[in-house]
């Protein structure tokens, strides 16, 4: 879809045309559902998140202003929406606490072998703390401050659960490495 095109149809969708939020809706939702799958602990909090997202994007359509592209746009709306599902997640539980582990080195050679597929499943098996601040940080290149002032944490607890994420991974990676050499 051209840029003229898009632009109608933003134009129709703040008219309130169900046909052309219907066409957004389809055309961006697999945009959505990778940043919210990203997020999420479950494919159906997934379609929440996104659902969320786009009833958002069409109640605050006319704060678009075009300054950015609408995915851009759209994409922070997900991202925010995510958070605020941590949030919420957040108040029904703490964050998790592990203890440290020894530092496994080598870990450039072990992620050069492993397929994008292998990543993702590792990042999903953080915990919920962890993978957040990690997808903020190194996904969506939030600053600390900024991941501490969205999800209501300290500086300091941010750059702990990258810590933490960053570590857990490496252990990650170490044990499929390992399962590989022995496969």
């Amino acid at each position: 879809m051209n840029d003229q095109d898009l632009a109608a149809l933003i134009q129709s969708c703040r008219t309130g045309d169900r046909s052309g939020q219907y066409k957004i809706y389809k055309l961006f939702y697999n945009y959505c559902m990778s940043i919210a799958t990203r997020y999420a602990d479950s494919s159906f909090e997934a379609e929440e998140i996104v659902n969320d997202a786009f009833f958002k994007a069409f109640t605050r359509l006319h704060l678009y202003g075009g300054e950015q592209s609408f995915k851009a746009w759209l994409r922070k709306i997900t991202v925010n929406t995510s958070i605020d599902y941590f949030r919420a997640r957040q108040r029904q539980a703490h964050l998790v606490a592990l203890t440290s582990a020894p530092d496994i080195g080598g870990e450039m050679d072990i992620i050069e072998q492993l397929t994008k597929e292998q990543i993702l499943q590792s990042v999903n098996k953080l915990p919920p703390a962890y993978r957040t601040v990690f997808n903020l940080a190194v996904v969506d290149c939030f600053t600390h401050e900024e991941i501490a002032d969205a999800l209501n944490i300290s500086v300091g607890t941010s750059k702990s659960n990258l810590a933490r994420a960053r570590q857990k991974l490496k252990e990650m990676f170490y044990t499929s490495n390992q399962k590989m050499q022995k496969g």
